[in-house]
């Protein structure tokens, strides 16, 4: 049998480099060598070979759900697999920071990319979540009592500073190698810069997303005042 394991994002924005990854793939004992592994990024796109990687770096140029299909072949019939993966606009997307942002504090960032990616656009995702979920545990919410998304924030800029120093805590956390080695130090650090951020006085929303502000809440109290 073919055991066909596969890595790959689940979210990734227009244009952006991801990795489709299936060097985990395996065989059990009693089936015949690899001889061929594809992936199709997309449906209609075609099948690339990567038997001498196992792994398909690409971008996709529109936004919406994309298949891709992992096709591993014996001596037998090909045994196929297929993800899903979000392909975001950079609108519907709407991080709170971005690269640039982060350069300004680490001129040299992007020796730490990850393989297969080009920006460290994950991470800023990863962010934009925390924040999130951030202001849904201070009970900061929706007119009715739902999750806040991020097309909820009126003006951006108000946590861009909060986004950006969380972003760099993520990236030099999965870099550390020891508690206390300089990138533990860098995490720390900018884990504590983002701390400060995250506790300005108002953010103003506008919670039926018209491109209006709403509200404006007290990021202390929760409480939300009519404009």
């Amino acid at each position: 049998m073919i055991f066909i394991q596969v890595k790959s994002e689940e979210k990734v924005q227009v244009d952006d480099k991801t990795r489709i990854d299936a060097t985990g793939t395996f065989i059990s004992p009693d089936e015949a060598a690899i001889t061929l592994v594809e992936i199709e990024p997309e449906a209609s796109a075609g099948f690339i070979d990567v038997t001498s990687t196992s792994y398909l770096d690409w971008s996709y140029a529109t936004d919406g759900v994309k298949v891709a299909t992992i096709r591993v072949t014996t001596d037998g019939v090909p045994t196929t697999k297929t993800v899903s993966i979000t392909v975001l606009s950079i609108v519907d997307d709407r991080l709170f920071s971005n690269d640039k942002d982060i350069v300004s504090h680490e001129a040299d960032i992007f020796r730490f990319l990850r393989p297969g990616r080009a920006s460290f656009l994950d991470f800023h995702r990863v962010a934009q979540k925390m924040i999130l979920d951030d202001l849904d545990q201070r009970g900061i919410t929706d007119n009715q009592n739902n999750k806040l998304t991020a097309l909820d924030l009126f003006d951006l800029e108000e946590v861009k500073e909060w986004s950006k120093y969380l972003a760099l805590s993520l990236i030099f956390t999965s870099i550390q190698s020891e508690v206390d080695d300089v990138y533990a130090i860098k995490s720390k650090s900018y884990s504590d810069m983002g701390a400060r951020q995250s506790t300005r006085a108002f953010l103003r929303l506008d919670l039926d997303n018209d491109g209006v502000q709403d509200t404006t809440n007290n990021m202390v109290s929760g409480i939300l005042a009519r404009r």
